[in-house]
């Protein structure tokens, strides 16, 4: 390992303190350190531009950091590896706790880089492209703060699969499985599964179910609702607002964001620790 990356969320409780120890084991081990400039570590960098070449970035915070970090530099497939600040953390895997372990895994070589499929969302109207971006997680069709039903009609591979009424939907991949989606009554999916799950939010009728369908299929989603507080949500971190007739077109991306996962731990494992033991 020569040269690794720290991007943090700068709220965090000692945040620049956690960052400033894990720079100086790196660079006492003479590995390059490219921090973030309001970090004061190693070699500073300005978030969201392109980083000089490193042979992974570390994410100091919760997921909602390691989603926007994703976003910035997963399709450049640079390996991240996300020390958990935050709560649940299943993106996150690094626990305090476990960090100088963790440290000493990264700099022996102790550990595998795995692919993660993204999907790309782009919202059309009146046929011209109006919103375009990539996700590692989900695109979310949702509503603004009034009670109201919105109203879509949903197709996969250009066929029409129903009329969906209610709060919204969820679009997501295997890696997004264990979010919204999961708290909407989806699936939970491993990784390695090419897939797109497709959930309803709070749909106002008994016969619709969560989807799951192939991961190289296009899903349609034709906005119906006319009303100004309908949005197109991309990971949890950007909106946009949708209009009557808009349509947004959901299809699998040729960009992956690679995970770092520590040799020893596997999705099962993390799943039952981090989901399943709330309910213990």
């Amino acid at each position: 390992m020569k040269a690794v990356g720290i991007i943090a969320n700068l709220s965090k409780p000692d945040v620049r303190r956690i960052s400033a120890e894990i720079c100086s084991w790196f660079l006492d081990r003479g590995i390059r350190v490219y921090g973030q400039q309001e970090l004061a570590c190693g070699h500073g960098f300005t978030l969201g531009q392109p980083l000089p070449e490193v042979d992974l970035i570390m994410v100091l915070g919760g997921d909602g950091t390691f989603l926007t970090v994703a976003g910035m530099y997963g399709p450049a497939e640079i390996p991240l590896l996300g020390v958990n600040l935050g709560h649940l953390g299943f993106l996150t895997e690094v626990e305090m706790g476990d960090l100088e372990s963790a440290l000493e895994k990264l700099v022996q070589g102790d550990y595998q880089v795995e692919k993660r499929s993204m999907l790309s969302a782009r919202v059309l109207r009146h046929g011209e492209t109006v919103s375009q971006a990539l996700v590692l997680n989900d695109v979310v069709i949702g509503k603004g703060p009034l009670a109201r039903i919105i109203h879509l009609e949903v197709s996969v591979e250009g066929v029409s699969i129903g009329s969906y009424r209610g709060d919204g939907l969820i679009v997501a991949t295997p890696t997004g499985s264990t979010g919204y989606s999961l708290s909407a009554g989806g699936p939970i999916v491993a990784p390695n599964v090419d897939l797109i799950v497709i959930t309803p939010i709070c749909p106002h009728t008994l016969n619709v179910r969560p989807i799951v369908v192939a991961r190289d299929s296009p899903v349609t989603g034709d906005i119906k609702t006319c009303q100004q507080d309908t949005f197109m949500t991309l990971d949890g971190q950007q909106s946009f607002m949708l209009d009557c007739a808009d349509r947004l077109e959901i299809t699998n991306s040729e960009h992956h964001t690679s995970l770092v996962r520590l040799s020893g731990k596997n999705f099962f494992e993390i799943l039952a620790k981090k989901i399943m033991a709330q309910n213990r």
